[in-house]
């Protein structure tokens, strides 16, 4: 995986087990939250600048934030430009907002002692060890893997 990240048309997956894919229903409200395992799984990335990017989902232009949920959204005040920061040690990557780079999208499980299936993404600050190089926690951590169309 190459550490800059390209625009094109992606799944990007969690690295918790199973690597299940980000996510939107295929209801189509104005907004709706992002989560792991739904049907809709393709993204599209565009740059919005030097460093940050748009990521849209399942015809929704705008991936946004509200009350600290990730949300794929058709309203552009909603829209947040992100910045995808390689981890190069683990191969994969943290997703901040352009604004707040000390948040990053997260993973959280309803419940810690059953398999995720259907949790959510939210926006929660990124902890790592203080080992050299550090090492992020899985539910952190994505890898965007190309769709060719």
């Amino acid at each position: 995986m190459a550490p800059n990240l390209t625009p094109g048309v992606f799944k990007i997956v969690s690295l918790i087990d199973g690597k299940p894919p980000a996510s939107v229903n295929l209801t189509r409200p104005g907004f709706q939250s992002v989560y792991l395992n739904g049907p809709v799984t393709t993204w599209v990335i565009s740059r919005e600048s030097e460093k940050s990017y748009r990521l849209s989902v399942g015809g929704y232009p705008f991936t946004g934030v509200i009350d600290n949920n990730v949300t794929a959204s058709i309203h552009p005040e909603q829209n947040v430009g992100w910045i995808a920061t390689y981890r190069e040690f683990n191969d994969a990557y943290t997703i901040s907002p352009v604004n707040d780079d000390i948040l990053g999208w997260t993973v959280v499980y309803d419940d810690p002692n059953s398999k995720v299936l259907m949790s959510q993404i939210t926006l929660q600050p990124i902890a790592s060890t203080k080992s050299i190089p550090p090492q992020f926690f899985p539910t952190q951590l994505f890898r965007f893997e190309a769709i060719n169309e």
